[in-house]
């Protein structure tokens, strides 16, 4: 479910939890705007990386480079330009397959597995109306106890930040596990677990 943000409500949003005063744009001579805009993508790109995020997957059929490796791997597949974590391999793609190994080097999968080279990527979506909401929650909740600390210098604004992160981070990440089936692994693990 996409959102009706934008890069700044996000940063509006950050502010009003530190309780400064909101931008107009983003081009303000404010200190608070430059912080905003010096840090808003790392921000991102961060918590993005850190989880699974569902509205971030993409599904790849990687490339396999026509450089082939020195040593250790057969081939090297290029990752595509906007690639933040790449999930787990399997030879069918599927999350419960058989695993492939693999590294990642640079902008390369290296591996000993021929093609196809099927690959779910976590993709850098820096536009906030692409977000989950919960998500969207999330980078808030960071940019305003970045704030926090590199402006107000309270404790009081920094603990409530804090405790505002991880909120936003407990929920989106409770709400993200639970769309779509479960996998066979997981039905498996619940049997299991109720025989004992």
């Amino acid at each position: 479910m996409p959102t009706s943000h934008s890069v700044e409500t996000i940063m509006n949003s950050a502010l009003d939890l530190v309780g400064e005063r909101p931008i107009l744009s983003l081009v303000e001579n404010r200190k608070e705007v430059r912080w905003l805009v010096r840090n808003y993508s790392h921000y991102v790109e961060a918590s993005l990386r850190q989880d699974v995020w569902n509205f971030a997957v993409e599904m790849w059929t990687l490339n396999q480079d026509v450089t082939v490796p020195a040593y250790r791997w057969k081939y090297r597949y290029a990752l595509p330009n906007g690639w933040l974590r790449v999930l787990p391999i399997t030879v069918d793609g599927e999350r419960t397959g058989a695993p492939i190994k693999h590294e990642v080097k640079s902008n390369f999968l290296y591996t000993s597995q021929n093609n196809p080279l099927y690959a779910e990527l976590i993709m850098n979506r820096q536009e906030p109306g692409e977000w989950d909401p919960l998500f969207a929650n999330l980078v808030i909740a960071r940019l305003g106890h970045g704030l926090a600390h590199a402006l107000t210098h309270k404790a009081s604004y920094v603990q409530l930040a804090k405790q505002a992160v991880d909120e936003a981070y407990e929920l989106a990440q409770l709400v993200n596990a639970f769309e779509g089936s479960p996998g066979e692994t997981e039905q498996h693990d619940v049997i299991r677990v109720r025989g004992l």
